[in-house]
């Protein structure tokens, strides 16, 4: 257990650097470019998601979970080489529609501006089909190190991509940034995979080839439905909402959503590490009582983190203001203090949108930890169907009765929320393990309170604000105490 936290520590160290860096740059970027501008990089990226998705085929978390398991290097060669025949079976396809079927969804969307960004998206869709496997490489044969310190490197070395590219050339160069940037990380994690594995390996036979084949897509098909899921439960909403408003509302939707994704670092953190881990793990008989104790921590701490950004919104929206205003003097650039001025409509989506990467985020560490390893994925697939079916079910309910982008909003959280739910009821009927008891639910609702007090009283002084969550910190600070004592007390 000790080992395992550490390496989560250490992995989500590594994913905060990074998604600080990831910050920063977003807030030059948005600084840098006009309110229609982001969003069209937002509609964009949503329609490239979509259509992306289908080169996916749950192939990086198959390769991890058979790489862990893999005897040697000419076992991890040969995964590689299976996993990167199947992907590319479907990437060149994916790639040529987005590339010269442009023009027409351009067209659907009455916007010619669409041509070339999507264009643009169908050649980064085969350079990124590489990157999954190669970081496959570095998790499943746990070189954890390597792999921390790649994600806080190259999150940097995006923010040297990005922001002199877009300065000069403003939207297009976003595009160019796009193209090179995802080049360079090809390179480098080919380089980091392949750097410790021996390149004498023997080529399969037919035979070995599609044994391993059919191994990886046992498991992957089920990854891959579940990722086109997420996909249409995270793009799709922009894609609703892009034909509904104009840009420059649908940016504002845009800016809270990606404002509350940098959440999800911490769970993606975790997953680095506990789909390996877990995977070899999966036939120890204290293998939930191990997941409990961990997840107790990941719970509250991930909670914790999401109300508080939350909680905080304004006050980080009006802190990003004057730091950009600052950097951009040291840098002499042309920067102004106008993000807070520009997005402070945005401030009420933060709540239930940070809300739904939190509910989100449990349902990712279940996945990796206990549905994968167990190979439960028939109910990680129905998990992932609730997700979506129950967040559009509730935004045709709600569109009647709510603002557009507010009712999209709740909307996401009520379906992360169900799904994680059906989650709980599932491990609690099939397992007999209660990993969202009494006090969680106490935790919840109170976290829930302080967060809806600061967005929707966002008139409330400083003093009280600071007052309020003083008492929710110590609050915390004692359940989580508990809970590493708890902790502490299951290994002794």
């Amino acid at each position: 257990m000790k080992s395992l936290l550490k390496l989560q520590i250490i992995s989500f160290i590594s994913r905060i650097i990074a998604m600080f860096s990831g910050i920063f740059q977003s807030l030059i970027i948005v600084n840098l470019l006009s309110v229609r501008e982001f969003g069209l990089i937002g509609l964009v990226a949503s329609i490239a998601g979509i259509a992306g998705i289908t080169q996916h085929l749950g192939l990086a978390s198959s390769s991890t979970k058979e790489i862990s398991n893999a005897k040697n290097s000419n076992e991890v060669i040969n995964i590689v080489l299976a996993s990167l025949s199947i992907r590319f079976l479907i990437t060149f396809p994916v790639a040529l529609i987005l590339f010269f079927f442009a023009p027409q969804i351009a067209n659907y969307y009455q916007n010619s501006d669409l041509i070339f960004p999507l264009k643009i998206f169908g050649v980064v869709t085969i350079i990124q089909a590489f990157q999954s496997i190669f970081n496959s490489v570095i998790s499943g044969t746990q070189r954890f190190k390597e792999l921390f310190t790649y994600q806080v490197v190259i999150s940097f070395v995006s923010i040297l991509v990005y922001v002199p590219l877009i300065y000069i050339y403003r939207l297009d160069g976003f595009f160019y940034s796009l193209v090179l940037f995802n080049l360079i990380q090809t390179i480098v994690l080919g380089i980091l995979a392949f750097r410790n594995v021996s390149l004498n390996f023997v080529i399969p036979s037919k035979s070995d080839f599609f044994r391993l084949v059919k191994s990886l897509l046992k498991v992957s098909l089920a990854i891959y439905l579940v990722k086109i899921l997420f996909t249409a439960w995270q793009e799709i909403p922009v894609v609703i909402l892009g034909k509904q408003f104009p840009l420059e509302i649908l940016a504002l939707f845009t800016f809270a959503f990606n404002f509350s994704s940098k959440l999800m670092s911490i769970s993606d953190s975790v997953t680095d590490v506990n789909l390996p881990v877990y995977s070899k793990k999966f036939q120890d008989k204290d293998f939930f009582d191990h997941f409990n104790s961990n997840f107790n921590v990941l719970f509250h701490f991930i909670f914790f983190v999401g109300i508080s950004a939350a909680y905080w919104s304004k006050e980080i929206l009006q802190a990003a203001d004057y730091f950009i205003f600052n950097v951009g003097t040291i840098l002499n650039l042309s920067l102004n203090k106008n993000i807070y001025d520009r997005y402070q409509d945005a401030l009420i989506l933060f709540l239930p949108l940070i809300l739904s990467i939190v509910f989100y985020s449990f349902l990712n560490i279940l996945k990796s930890s206990i549905f994968i390893p167990l190979e439960k994925l028939k109910q990680m697939m129905i998990t992932y169907l609730i997700l979506l079916t129950s967040t559009f079910i509730s935004y045709l309910i709600s569109i009647n009765l709510l603002d557009g982008l507010i009712s999209m909003s709740v909307s996401l959280a009520i379906g992360a929320f169900i799904a994680f739910v059906y989650a709980v009821l599932f491990i609690l009927r099939n397992f007999q393990v209660n990993i969202f008891n009494q006090s969680k639910i106490i935790y919840s609702v109170l976290s829930i309170s302080v967060g809806y007090l600061a967005v929707y009283f966002s008139d409330m002084g400083l003093t009280e604000k600071s007052l309020i969550y003083l008492t929710y910190f110590i609050f915390l600070t004692f359940i989580f105490k508990v809970n590493i004592i708890k902790l502490i007390l299951n290994r002794k």
